[in-house]
């Protein structure tokens, strides 16, 4: 019986499966024909065409009729975090789901008798059981399991998919913006269920849920900071204890500022921490990663490691993600250095060859790919995401995906200088890129496959970092994703 009603909800669904960087074939024949390569209607003088193999895929994107951010609604929106964002549904949540009648189903029958034939019990049990992207379908079957998907007495059984996005600010503080269509609860961007002896804190890293943090401490005498992880949907924490180096220092021989937060909870209730030691080298002004130490909440303690990478110029930009067990970071060199949770497994795969250096890149991962951005500035037209199909191989190979155009997302470029932008998210299981355009103070989105750009909110006061050489590592924009499981496993926890 429990299979027959699993290939019911197969069918209701559209599969317990997670698309790829592209939707399914039967969800492209349902859609409109795909957008030429580029808008007919410009005034501003094309682009030259890139070198191979840049000019392969080039994504045209259009600006939205229904999602304009007009001049009247930027003349209300208020200086601080009041203006609300726009819901931003997951990419083909509803417009690529079939309206045919089921298969195999008696003739006559409809989806929604079909659904409510199936206990409340079993249709919990087999959602509990699907990725995000579809559980997202699966509330379009009919009231009755939308209303069982966004019941707070469920959610922490079912999967969850970007909530919204951390906003750094001036003077230490956080904001957040909502992007959810399920209005879940807002995370605590004060962290006031930490205790007052953690002092003034600063947000590292976000990972599947969980936070990174580093605290200075509230004592009158000075104590090195000391990192803390969190999860702000249940107010549990741990706060770790101190590596060989102390966390966020800089003595102008070595600095320990950069830190991540490795988590995935489809694999262990464990987490890992990666704190990089940079060291400058004489005659150079540059910082080079030369060892990581690594905490596990399975050990409680902190493993110091040398660099093991075959590369020496291992020179960190600022960007990295956590993905398939490894902690990812931009090196200049146009390449990618990945190290494993237990300091084994050192790897620099290359993705772009015989380019010049540059600081200019992102990394992060969508769908279960990582993705590579160049956003170089001898390239200053476009941005190039390529993507690593298959991060099991012995050899990495990354593989170009499209660019995108600049003046397509921000305008025409600005009289004096350049776009001023900043990459802020990758939308873990839709085809959405976030970016905050710094001259409008707005944030926006693109569809990666249909060409959608979008402005979501005018935001206020946002940090502002140092471009160029001399960069700064901390991050503007960290993806929330919730967890609702109270388990937070650590030998310590508070």
């Amino acid at each position: 019986m429990f299979g027959e009603k699993w290939g019911e909800i197969e069918r209701l669904t559209g599969g317990p499966r997670m698309d790829g960087l592209h939707s399914s074939e039967s969800e492209d024949r349902d859609r409109s024909p795909p957008l030429p390569f580029r808008s007919q209607a410009r005034s501003s003088p094309r682009p030259l065409p890139l070198p191979p193999p840049f000019a392969q895929d080039h994504c045209s994107l259009r600006q939205s009729r229904n999602s304009e951010l007009h001049a009247s609604h930027l003349a209300e929106a208020p200086v601080g975090w009041g203006t609300p964002a726009a819901a931003i549904p997951l990419p083909n949540r509803t417009r690529g789901f079939r309206r045919a009648s089921l298969v195999g189903m008696e003739e006559g029958g409809s989806r929604r008798e079909a659904a409510a034939a199936l206990p409340d019990e079993l249709v919990i049990e087999i959602l509990a059981r699907l990725p995000a992207k579809s559980l997202c379908r699966s509330s379009c079957v009919s009231r009755a399991w939308r209303a069982l998907i966004s019941d707070p007495a469920n959610r922490r059984r079912f999967a969850q998919t970007l909530s919204g996005l951390f906003v750094s600010r001036p003077h230490g503080s956080w904001g957040f913006v909502d992007l959810s269509t399920a209005s879940p609860p807002r995370p605590d961007t004060a962290f006031s269920f930490l205790r007052p002896t953690c002092g003034e804190m600063e947000l590292l890293d976000s990972c599947n849920g969980l936070l990174l943090l580093r605290c200075t401490g509230a004592s009158e005498s000075p104590a090195p900071p000391f990192y803390v992880v969190c999860n702000p949907a249940t107010g549990d924490w741990v706060s770790l204890p101190q590596p060989s180096r102390a966390p966020g220092l800089n003595d102008g021989f070595s600095d320990t500022y950069s830190a991540a937060l490795g988590f995935d909870p489809a694999v262990s209730s464990n987490f890992h921490v990666f704190q990089l030691l940079q060291e400058y080298y004489e005659g150079n002004s540059d910082l080079f990663v030369v060892a990581v130490e690594i905490y596990s909440s399975e050990t409680g303690s902190w493993v110091f490691k040398e660099s093991g990478w075959s590369e020496v110029d291992i020179r960190f930009t600022g960007q990295m993600t956590y993905f398939s067990g490894f902690l990812h970071f931009c090196i200049v060199s146009n390449a990618v250095a990945s190290v494993d949770t237990e300091g084994q497994a050192w790897k620099v795969s290359r993705v772009l060859h015989n380019a010049v250096y540059g600081y200019d890149s992102s990394i992060s991962h969508s769908q279960g790919r990582l993705l590579y951005v160049d956003r170089s500035v001898w390239r200053s037209d476009t941005l190039s995401i390529y993507i690593l199909e298959d991060h099991n191989s012995e050899e990495w190979i990354w593989t170009f995906k499209q660019s995108i155009y600049k003046m397509d997302l921000f305008g025409p470029r600005p009289a004096q200088g350049g776009w001023d932008y900043y990459m802020a998210a990758f939308h873990p299981d839709g085809n959405l890129v976030f970016f905050y355009d710094v001259l409008q103070k707005r944030l926006m989105s693109c569809d990666m496959k249909h060409g959608d750009v979008r402005a979501i909110c005018t935001l206020g006061e946002v940090l502002e970092l140092v471009h160029g050489y001399e960069y700064d590592v901390r991050r503007l924009f960290l993806p929330y994703v919730p967890l609702y499981s109270r388990a937070l496993a650590s030998p310590f926890v508070n």
